[in-house]
């Protein structure tokens, strides 16, 4: 077998076999990762082996496969691109690789892709340049152009290949929303040739091969890569080549992302640009659009704050939570769950264990709290079936893994027992004594609550190292955070199963230190108190909303208040009152709206119409404008929406500083992850932390004083914030 480094190159990531039946293999490993990336390397060993393909008579045709088990190549490496600095430079390398690309496309040979596993971004580029494409049938197996999530395009011709083999639709919204597509789909798109099993993936690649060999002998005039239905041809048509189509098509596109991005994502825009361009002037006009614009989002604001999250939960998913585990500690696995409680929480908790592979005992107080329980759970399953993200036989099998009793039977089986009951302390402290007393020694207790202090839950336990706070954000099976809470004598062991059951159950993990309200909660309960303020200023409750969903937000705080429930909000607040004093004292509009009996979605009455008469218009749901008499005020004040975003927003922002300060995070990565993924924090700034080092501590400082100056208390600016801004220092060091 030859390499690339034959051809004087260090550190092959590919290996050229020699030809048999006029095929070679050619096959992708990176000997220094566990996944294949585009890098420099492989585009100078790709060059090289490019040129002694066309050169050797003997090979007609090439397999491009892994040597990487059920993985193709998963994109560009991402500190290489995160490390380039100017945007010529970007430009000119994307430029290089869709050149490279091209000779693929372009040459006699005839290159097949034979991919087992995921094929994203640039390895979908490098899959979509060759002549034919093998995927296997394998769950792992998809593709995908996840740029956008990076806050960039692809930059290797991927969005105008896709074009071209299927159309411009189809380019639009793998480059818009980055989905990953599979096997079946991807076919039935025409994004692909052939789906088969694993197994015979490298034979049928091959005869493919030999196929369009056989064609091009033939004489045969019909491109070989024209995987096109015919109702894709004449829809192709109607579109691309009709200039009132184009217009029509890419102007609705551009509407829908303002709407969706308020122009804080620069980088879906582009991509309309890119695909515009090519429908318009053709592929060569695309391809040059598209370097340059690439090279411009490399370098961009936005760009490097989502890379920076990407790189985050990429550290997070090889983190244990605790730094004092010694290395290569083999963990009790967890095999058997119990959940007391089986509410939309307690039941999505048992969704996505079961899905995980772990069997869960559901424990209710009666039969229809235990009906009830395992409804839920055959809901979410049914879901995932009907959406086709699960097949009947795994949703069978996810089901068979639940059972509920209205008793502890199962208990001493349990690995874990997560308790997600009401939020009251004498409860959970009488679940954790019943449960010591019946659980086996090694057995975790985990609580859902989302502001009582571990440490009080734990105060008579007679196993205090196997407590803990497992957070779970609601709907669970749509969440992706969970934030676990250690105490004081939460053993290093239980921390680290508990990270590794939230990975399992496909949680990006935080892990903090216990006190009231922990770190999420916290941080949101000044933010919803802000707004109520604002409100009993009288500004419209709608104004608020839209401000902050404005300054990117997937909600506004009230109608998330309304979500969350206003007596769970007041329950939270009467608890975060008491530990913080002032600082987190709630206006008085909020225990008017509950004596009122508004609870918000959950009763149907809250700051928000909800039934028939809630009715959304132009997609916003309508405010029950009787809320402003009830709090006593006309909804008449003026203000700009940079005023509502900056105090509801540095709330948010101060007190995450205040949590770290006090020891509550063990870094600002987490405290950025946890106010993205739990509360939704616009990612585009990055995080709390983030935000702050972008515009200086001193300005974040200067601002929060000047509200402390005007509002008192609930503004004391954190102590480490003033520090950093007295020091001229980043959270970020």
């Amino acid at each position: 077998m030859s390499g690339a480094h034959d051809r004087g190159l260090a550190g092959a990531v590919m290996q050229l076999g020699e030809p048999e039946d006029g095929i070679a293999m050619l096959v992708l490993d990176d000997p220094e990762a566990s996944v294949n990336t585009l890098t420099q390397a492989f585009g100078e060993q790709l060059a090289a082996l490019l040129d002694t393909i066309e050169s050797n008579d003997s090979i007609l045709g090439v397999v491009v496969s892994s040597a990487k088990k059920q993985s193709f190549i998963v994109g560009a490496n991402i500190q290489m691109v995160a490390a380039i600095k100017f945007a010529q430079e970007a430009e000119r390398g994307a430029a290089d690789l869709a050149q490279l690309f091209g000779r693929i496309k372009a040459s006699k040979k005839i290159f097949v892709a034979a991919i087992d596993g995921p094929a994203l971004g640039g390895g979908f580029e490098f899959a979509l340049a060759c002549h034919a494409i093998i995927l296997s049938d394998s769950p792992k197996t998809m593709v995908a152009l996840p740029e956008v999530q990076l806050g960039l395009l692809p930059g290797a011709n991927g969005l105008l290949r896709v074009a071209e083999r299927a159309d411009v639709r189809v380019a639009l919204d793998l480059g818009l929303t980055g989905k990953n597509v599979r096997p079946k789909k991807a076919k039935t798109l025409g994004l692909v040739d052939d789906v088969v099993p694993a197994a015979h993936l490298t034979k049928v690649a091959k005869a493919k091969v030999h196929a369009i060999l056989e064609a091009k002998k033939k004489g045969n005039k019909k491109k070989h890569l024209d995987v096109q239905t015919l109702q894709a041809d004449v829809t192709r048509s109607a579109i691309e080549g009709n200039p009132l189509g184009r217009r029509v098509l890419f102007s609705k596109a551009r509407e829908a992302l303002r709407k969706k991005t308020r122009g804080h994502y620069p980088a879906p825009e582009r991509i309309v640009d890119v695909l515009e361009r090519y429908a318009s002037k053709g592929f060569a006009a695309g391809a040059a659009l598209e370097a340059k614009l690439f090279g411009e989002l490399v370098v961009s604001e936005v760009s490097a704050r989502l890379v920076e999250i990407f790189e985050a939960t990429t550290a997070l998913k090889k983190d244990t939570g605790t730094d004092r585990l010694a290395p290569g500690t083999e963990l009790p696995a967890t095999t058997r769950m119990t959940v007391l409680g089986g509410g939309l929480m307690g039941g999505g908790i048992a969704f996505v264990t079961a899905r995980a592979g772990i069997h869960v005992r559901i424990r209710e107080r009666d039969e229809a709290g235990r009906g009830r329980a395992l409804r839920y759970v055959g809901e979410l399953v049914g879901e995932r079936v009907k959406k086709k993200q699960s097949t009947a036989i795994d949703g069978q099998a996810d089901l068979a893994r639940v059972t509920a009793t209205t008793d502890w039977s199962g208990l001493k089986h349990a690995d874990i027992v997560v308790e997600a009951v009401f939020e009251d302390l004498e409860l959970k402290q009488e679940m954790l004594r019943q449960v010591e007393a019946i659980a086996p020694a090694h057995a975790l207790f985990a609580s859902n609550t989302s502001s009582i202090p571990i440490t009080q839950i734990a105060a008579n336990a007679q196993r205090p190292e196997n407590v803990l706070g497992m957070h779970y954000f609601s709907p669970v099976h749509k969440m992706p955070l969970l934030e676990i809470i250690r105490t004081a004598k939460t053993s290093d062991e239980s921390v680290a199963r508990a990270v590794a059951l939230g990975k399992k159950q496909g949680k990006t993990v935080i892990v903090v230190g216990d006190g009231v309200g922990f770190y999420t909660s916290r941080i949101l309960a000044p933010y919803l108190n802000e707004a109520a303020y604002l409100l009993s200023e009288g500004v419209a409750i709608d104004v608020i909303d839209d401000a902050m969903v404005a300054w990117g937000f997937p909600v506004g705080p009230l109608q998330l208040l309304d979500e969350v429930g206003i007596d769970v909000g007041s329950h939270v607040g009467v608890v975060m009152r008491q530990a913080f004093g002032d600082r987190m004292i709630a206006p008085a509009a909020t225990s008017k709206l509950l004596d009122d009996g508004r609870k918000g979605r959950k009763n149907g009455r809250g700051l928000y119409l909800y039934g028939d008469a809630g009715a959304k218009k132009k997609g916003k749901r309508q405010v029950d404008t009787s809320v402003y008499k009830l709090v006593g005020i006309e909804p008449t004040a003026q203000m700009a929406a940079e005023d509502i975003q900056m105090r509801c927003g540095l709330q948010m922002v101060n007190e995450a500083f205040h949590c770290f300060g006090e020891g509550i995070l063990r870094g600002p990565r987490d405290g950025d992850i946890g106010a993205i993924f739990g509360l939704g924090f616009p990612p585009f700034r990055g995080g709390p932390f983030r935000y702050v080092d972008t515009i200086g501590a001193a300005e974040a400082y200067r601002r929060i004083q000047g509200f402390h100056d005007r509002f008192g208390a609930r503004w004391e600016p954190a102590p480490l914030l003033r520090e950093l801004a007295r020091d001229g220092k980043r959270s970020y060091n």
